[in-house]
């Protein structure tokens, strides 16, 4: 169904569109919050980031509204609507597979079709709610169709249905035929057939008991490498250390942290550092059973502290994923610093990077260049100094853009010159080609070699999104961002992955799903300048100028010498896609 675009003179027009609903709300939510409140909640809220919005966003739908218990949903199709349903009817049944029936959050739900009143950020109207008061016959982990839904399907699936016959609905006044579909084995879950699923692990921050704020982020990026060599391995899954960090601070709660990250093993330990003494303790933990299936120590000193990365991170492949092979795992071993001040540096420059403040991001510039200096072997700070290069183009704070995006191709090449088999170096040397240069054949050539040695890490996956992106392949360059926030789903720096999801539903003319994620960003960061530009097109594609206008005025404080006819020297997308976005940005205000 063609999206309805249309711009609001007057408070009396309104926007319809013909659309499937989706109406979905916990069975016994009452029940169960009285029974463990936070518990509940905790859950629910797991089940959101972790199955419900992933599903809903991989069928093209888009969340309209959470409620306490429950959620709305919109479909341009209502194939799509229908598939989603069952979908994640049967992903809810394998989350909550191993807890008692009666902790088990189950879901009804109701989908009908037809013409809604849209508005910036809900819907109205009687179809909205119909489905609503179809979910309400629905039976738990069940969905109840209306006859329109299962006319607009019928021919494009083969849907086994019971009719229910016409349902008398509260507050609407003509019945609605209804009908449940057949969702074998929903009533047993233990017999519904599930998707394999990989080991999947978070590195905690290894705890260290100085509470000097100088020495804390040591104990924090020691485990970057274990998390690098992890992600590494194929049949891997591996939550990234941003996300990890949200929990240095809290106590070690195996059931949250596999509930909110979606992990079957936590690993976790502490750093003590006294002089050029080094200790480390680890203890690898299963989420499901609370129990510890490995734990040792390490004494040496600071210039071991490579070896015995090594060595935990092949304990722990070892202990969970006995069939890749030990060798494997050393292929793709990234090479180490031989000067431990060049780590430590690294780690400083990262934590200053992304806060996106230009005097801390200056400054980062000038740590990344003296880790360099401090090791010229170490591949992943020249990386990360290409990245800052990038980063500082598209934030507008360069003073010679021609000069900084050789400097940006040339720390990006030198970094893969120093070590060919890092993914992250790969990854960030695909992404200069394709964001600064507009070398697509090469840059995806080189994604496709960086997922090869490092198919977990979400960096790779959400920068590999961008070429698609910008080279009109957008349902590759949505998945492919959705990938990159699976595996980081609660990234303190999520407002970069969430612009690549942007950027592929703007080039995707999915404008209202653009406008979402990139709000989404703009309210974790509001100055990151490349999510402003899509944010600012997205809207004036849809007609909301006053809102473009205001995010364009935000640019402007961010990047005050931001000028259009410079921007297209180097905006990364296609001629076509380039010269429409230009006249969107144009609309907005800003200057030429």
């Amino acid at each position: 169904m063609a999206s309805a675009v249309a711009t609001l003179t007057t408070s009396a027009q309104v926007v319809r569109r013909m659309m499937a609903i989706l109406a979905a709300d916990v069975v016994d939510y009452s029940r169960l919050t009285e029974a463990g409140e936070v518990d509940t909640h905790v859950r629910l809220r797991a089940l959101r980031v972790q199955t419900i919005d992933p599903c809903v966003v991989s069928y093209r739908g888009a969340i309209i509204k959470n409620t306490g218990d429950g959620f709305l949903a919109s479909f341009d199709s209502a194939v799509d609507a229908v598939r989603c349903a069952v979908e994640l009817q049967r992903e809810l049944v394998a989350s909550e597979s191993s807890l008692p029936i009666d902790r088990k959050i189950r879901v009804r739900i109701g989908l009908n079709v037809g013409e809604v009143i849209t508005e910036s950020e809900d819907i109205y109207g009687n179809s909205v709610n119909v489905a609503a008061r179809l979910e309400q016959f629905s039976p738990p982990g069940g969905i109840v169709i209306s006859a329109a839904v299962l006319a607009s399907v019928k021919s494009t699936m083969d849907v086994l249905v019971e009719d229910i016959g016409e349902l008398e609905l509260k507050n609407i006044s003509q019945p609605v035929h209804a009908y449940s579909i057949c969702i074998p084995g929903i009533d047993h879950a233990s017999r519904l057939p599930r998707r394999a699923k990989l080991p999947s692990i978070a590195v905690l921050p290894f705890r260290s008991p100085s509470e000097n704020p100088e020495e804390s982020y040591f104990s924090e990026g020691m485990v970057d490498d274990i998390i690098f060599t992890l992600a590494s391995v194929r049949g891997l899954l591996v939550i990234s250390r941003t996300s990890a960090l949200l929990y240095r601070h809290e106590p070690t709660d195996l059931q949250k942290i596999g509930q909110e990250l979606g992990v079957s093993y936590v690993l976790g330990g502490s750093v003590r550092r006294a002089g050029s003494k080094l200790r480390i303790s680890a203890e690898l933990s299963h989420v499901e059973t609370g129990s510890v299936i490995w734990t040792d120590r390490y004494d040496g000193d600071l210039s071991d502290l490579f070896d015995l990365q090594e060595r935990i991170a092949t304990r722990i492949v070892w202990s969970i994923a006995p069939h890749v092979r030990e060798a494997e795992l050393k292929l793709v071993m990234r090479k180490r610093p031989e000067n431990m001040n060049a780590y430590d540096l690294l780690m400083r420059a990262i934590d200053l990077l992304y806060r996106m403040i230009p005097s801390d991001f200056a400054l980062a510039g000038k740590v990344l260049r003296e880790a360099i200096a401090a090791d010229d072997t170490y591949a992943t700070a020249y990386a990360y100094a290409a990245l800052w290069q990038v980063h500082n183009i598209n934030q507008g704070w360069t003073t010679n853009q021609e000069a900084d995006s050789i400097a940006a191709a040339k720390l990006a090449a030198a970094a893969v010159d120093r070590d060919p088999g890092d993914g992250f170096a790969l990854a960030i040397l695909a992404h200069t080609k394709a964001v600064l240069f507009r070398d697509y054949d090469n840059s995806v050539r080189l994604f496709d070699r960086a997922l090869e040695v490092a198919p977990g890490n979400a960096m790779a996956w959400t920068l590999s999104s961008g070429v698609y992106s910008y080279t009109g392949q957008t349902k590759s360059a949505i998945k492919r961002a959705e990938k990159g926030m699976r595996l980081s789903p609660v990234d303190k720096q999520s407002f970069f992955y969430l612009l690549f999801l942007a950027l592929a539903h703007y080039v995707d003319g999915t404008h209202d799903e653009a406008i979402v994620w990139g709000q989404k960003s703009a309210a974790l960061n509001p100055r990151l300048c490349s999510n402003l530009r899509w944010l600012i097109a997205s809207l004036v594609a849809v007609g909301k100028t006053d809102e473009a206008r205001h995010f364009a005025r935000t640019l402007l404080e961010v990047n005050p010498g931001f000028r259009l006819s410079n921007y297209e020297k180097w905006c990364p997308l296609q001629t076509d896609l380039r010269n429409e976005l230009l006249g969107r940005l144009q609309s907005a205000g800003l200057p030429q």
